[in-house]
């Protein structure tokens, strides 16, 4: 008969006496031996409240998951259509503006139409033509200078980049620079300025007459042959000239042969006074 493997004996023994036979009979005598712990069986009801509680999860994330969905689709829906209505509106304005600058040469024309058919009237219509280029109310074309500013490169730091960015206060001075240096008519990114031309920024964005505009600002100025010079002479050049080397500005003077800057939009006058007798000219 084949003797078992004292390895195997050896679990055995291991298996049927785990606890040491010394510290078991000292703790007999003691009286604080425990019966082995069995686990007890989970009843109906446990189980009920278990499968329950698994259910109530499930539904949980499942509502939570298709609330997110919907939410993005809702937002991406939204989106979508506050996009499509903006571009609808913008070319709305847009066909709007053109149509009103039409009318506008229409009325100019039939008015000096009516104008010309006396003496004083086609001196009164000389008249008109000179102070609406003055005003901004007809395009002119002449030799003038262009300066372009903008925002310089992003470092990620927000005290260095407000220093490098262009704000409406910037364009206000270059404007009021140009004007002071002989300027006779300046435009900002082709919107021209009148007496009534407001700069202001809304947000991140520069207003000009209420119309945003981007960067690269460019601001055009017709004038005498030397406003280039004149402009390069004043404080406000110089003093941008060295932000341009320490903050990282863009900053450019350029002599133009040639510009055409546009006219204004109408422009609402809310109070006049008649001007004196024969002082726009004729008999």
């Amino acid at each position: 008969m084949r003797r078992p493997d004292a390895s195997m004996s050896l679990l055995a023994d291991l298996a049927a006496h785990a606890l040491d036979e010394g510290y078991l009979e000292a703790v007999r005598r003691r009286g604080t031996v425990r019966a082995p712990a069995t686990r007890r069986p989970l009843s109906r009801a446990s189980a009920g409240v278990a499968a329950l509680a698994l259910v109530a999860a499930g539904v949980l994330f499942a509502t939570s998951w298709l609330t997110t969905r919907q939410h993005a689709a809702a937002v991406a829906r939204d989106r979508a259509t506050l996009i499509r209505n903006i571009t609808v509106t913008t070319t709305s304005i847009r066909d709007l503006r053109a149509r009103a600058d039409q009318l506008r040469s229409e009325i100019n024309t039939w008015r000096d139409r009516a104008l010309t058919t006396s003496q004083q009237g086609a001196q009164l219509s000389r008249d008109i033509l000179a102070l609406s280029a003055s005003v901004g109310t007809a395009a002119v074309t002449g030799s003038g200078v262009e300066v372009v500013l903008d925002d310089a490169a992003r470092t990620g730091n927000a005290q260095q980049d407000n220093l490098g960015t262009i704000y409406d206060r910037d364009l206000q001075a270059i404007a009021n620079a140009l004007f002071a240096s002989g300027a006779e008519a300046i435009a900002i990114n082709g919107q021209r300025l009148t007496a009534l031309t407001s700069i202001r920024e809304a947000g991140s964005a520069i207003l000009v007459d209420y119309r945003p505009i981007i960067p690269p600002y460019r601001v055009d100025a017709i004038g005498p042959p030397d406003l280039p010079a004149r402009f390069e002479a004043t404080q406000t050049a110089a003093l941008y000239r060295t932000w341009q080397q320490v903050y990282g500005l863009r900053f450019s003077v350029a002599p133009m042969s040639t510009l055409t800057l546009p006219a204004a939009g109408t422009i609402l006058v809310h109070y006049a006074k008649p001007l004196a007798p024969n002082s726009v000219g004729g008999p």
